[in-house]
């Protein structure tokens, strides 16, 4: 009898085993989520359209001014972007076509596939899927980042796409760019990342060939040939006379060059107005060869303190907002207004903390190296920055072993105090280190915290 109930017990064990496999079989995402990804896509596919006009329009203004955006350097580096661009939406485009061809000879749709995984993968893996998209993207965001004038971190396009061959989760785990952004994923996610960066880069295009023509005044409007008032972003209502608006048969160009003389030309190629930041000392005027108070002058709205150093022109701004710059031509010896220009000043982005030192870039790290770090640093992608506006305040140091916190400390500034390196010389191997709570104070008046920084000890 006793040999008969183990065999029972063993038997239910088995059964209790089988069970908890087959459940683990089909734990697959939730159908509704999947079912959403279809809905994002069509919204995808209906925000591309729109922003495609836009673009179209641009492209005309472009054309018709084009001799002189071709005379100022940041509309020309910008303008260069824009034509790359244009060429990663083709190579998207081109992605996303041959998906849908692939799935006509297989006499299916999206719609019928978008829980499957293994048709889009089988796709997505051959000579015209994501390895298309992998080369181009890398290349053009080293192009973007070559490139003399760029918009800001928090505008371009690796802020809203991991561009890096390896990323890493927000769980700590490193996958390769093409798994984690499409590999062993149904159809409906997949297909989705692929809409969402063609949308992307459009968007990308679209804002590059605003800020090229914002250098020769443009700025995105509103306009109804059945109603003759122009509406620009954050303006009143301007009304225009009949003879004031373009017909079908005109460019948009000036009717006089009388503005574009030596004076604005050298005051075009001279300002930097697309890169202001709160509380930093924001070169804008550079390389300027004119007599401020003889041949020109300018003014800031609200007023600010304007420092002059050679033929540079400095400003801190101490908030952030819209300001209104003010060029006035003095060289026939009255005050005449050359233009104004609206500029906005922008709040520090968040800055990026590492561990300072070599070898220190991956997840697996090795105590020795950690030892030798010394200390975390923060540093702000933005300007070409030299130095970091601003302090680490603390950190929270934390040792997990076998799955648990064992060890946690607190730590006072960027240095690691003695605390922490008792802690990181009791790190073993395959323990995980979190830097957590890594608080900072900006010169802006603002305190910011970093994502933590995990690492696994490698020995």
């Amino acid at each position: 009898m006793a040999e008969g109930h183990v065999d029972v017990k063993r038997y239910q064990i088995i059964s209790l085993l089988y069970i908890v496999f087959i459940c683990f079989s089909v734990i697959n995402i939730k159908m509704s989520v999947l079912d959403s990804n279809i809905w994002t896509i069509k919204s995808f596919q209906s925000l591309i359209k729109e922003e495609l006009k836009k673009v179209e329009i641009s492209n005309q203004v472009v054309k018709d001014n084009v001799d002189t955006l071709n005379t100022l350097p940041k509309a020309q580096s910008y303008l260069k972007i824009t034509n790359r661009l244009a060429k990663s939406y083709l190579v998207v485009n081109s992605v996303l076509e041959y998906v849908d061809e692939e799935f006509k000879k297989k006499n299916t749709t999206l719609l019928k596939q978008f829980n499957s995984r293994s048709l889009i993968e089988e796709i997505l893996h051959g000579p015209k899927g994501i390895a298309v998209i992998e080369k181009d993207l890398f290349e053009l965001s080293e192009f973007i980042k070559k490139s003399p004038y760029k918009l800001t971190s928090f505008a371009s396009l690796d802020s809203v796409i991991p561009i890096m061959p390896k990323v890493t989760s927000i769980k700590g785990k490193i996958d390769e760019w093409d798994y984690y952004m499409f590999m062993h994923k149904p159809s409906a996610i997949s297909y989705m990342q692929l809409e969402r960066i063609k949308l992307l880069i459009t968007k990308q295009q679209l804002l590059y060939q605003e800020a090229a023509l914002s250098e020769i005044g443009y700025e995105p409007t509103y306009f109804s040939k059945g109603n003759p008032k122009l509406y620009i972003l954050k303006e009143l209502v301007k009304e225009y006379k009949p003879e004031q608006i373009l017909a079908d048969d005109q460019k948009a160009v000036a009717k006089s060059d009388e503005i574009f003389d030596e004076l604005f030309k050298k005051i075009i190629n001279s300002l930097h107005t697309e890169n202001i930041f709160v509380g930093l000392n924001n070169t804008f005027i550079s390389d300027f060869d004119f007599a401020m108070g003889k041949d020109f002058s300018f003014e800031v709205l609200p007023k600010v303190k304007i420092n002059q150093t050679g033929k540079d022109f400095k400003i801190v701004f101490a908030k952030t907002g819209e300001y209104l710059l003010k060029f006035y031509d003095l060289r026939k010896g009255d005050k005449k207004l050359l233009f104004d220009k609206k500029i906005l000043v922008n709040p520090l982005p968040d800055p990026l903390v590492r561990v300072k030192g070599d070898n220190l870039n991956t997840y697996n790290i090795s105590v020795k190296d950690l030892l030798a770090a010394e200390r975390l640093e923060a540093n702000l992608e933005i300007n070409n920055l030299k130095y970091f506006p601003g302090r680490i305040n603390s950190f929270k140091a934390v040792k997990i072993h076998n799955g648990k916190e064992e060890e946690s400390v607190n730590n006072y500034g960027e240095l690691f105090q003695s605390t922490t390196q008792k802690v990181l010389g009791s790190l073993k191997k395959n323990d995980l280190l979190i830097f957590d709570n890594i608080n900072m104070s900006l010169i802006d008046g603002s305190t910011r915290t970093s994502p933590p920084i995990i690492y696994k000890i490698t020995d």
